[in-house]
């Protein structure tokens, strides 16, 4: 009997052990989202102080759009299973994410292709044609919010 009652206090440590674990899991992976979330709204919004002409880096756009891209190749890795709402409330990614995954890896991949496009175009130095390929990455940063962003 005492054998019994150290193994099930034993599985019931276990059992609390393993679920802080996976919070902590949960609270890490949602906090490292966050900070490249910022990092692509810092590149972005630097970007956009440089197009409505309120700063005069022209020539360090290409730099933040290279950013861009190097953040649009690693943002589907960022949506790991179980860092959702459901298991770490401070987050804005919704359940939608995960219900809806195709949809949800073509909004990233639309992300990820165009903030490649806008790095090669920037590359070549035409500011207008930059801008254009700019203004049609905000369209994918839209396309994935509407649909798997709560709204704040």
């Amino acid at each position: 009997m005492r054998r019994l009652i150290l193994l099930l206090a034993g599985a019931l440590v276990a059992g609390n052990i393993s679920a802080a674990l996976a919070d902590s899991h949960a609270e890490a992976a949602v906090k490292y989202r966050q900070a490249v979330m910022k990092a692509i709204g810092a590149h972005t919004g630097a970007i956009a102080a440089v197009v409505k002409g309120q700063v005069d880096y022209g020539d360090h756009v290409a730099h933040h759009a290279a950013s861009l891209a190097e953040m649009g190749s690693i943002t589907a890795d960022i949506f790991p299973q179980g860092s959702g709402p459901d298991a770490y409330a401070d987050t804005e990614a919704t359940n939608a994410i995960w219900a809806k995954a195709d949809e949800f890896q073509a909004a990233v991949d639309a992300f990820k292709n165009q903030s490649a496009k806008l790095a090669e175009v920037a590359q070549g130095g035409d500011m207008q044609a930059t801008m254009a390929e700019f203004q049609n990455l905000g369209k994918t940063c839209g396309g994935c919010h509407k649909p798997f962003r709560a709204k704040k």
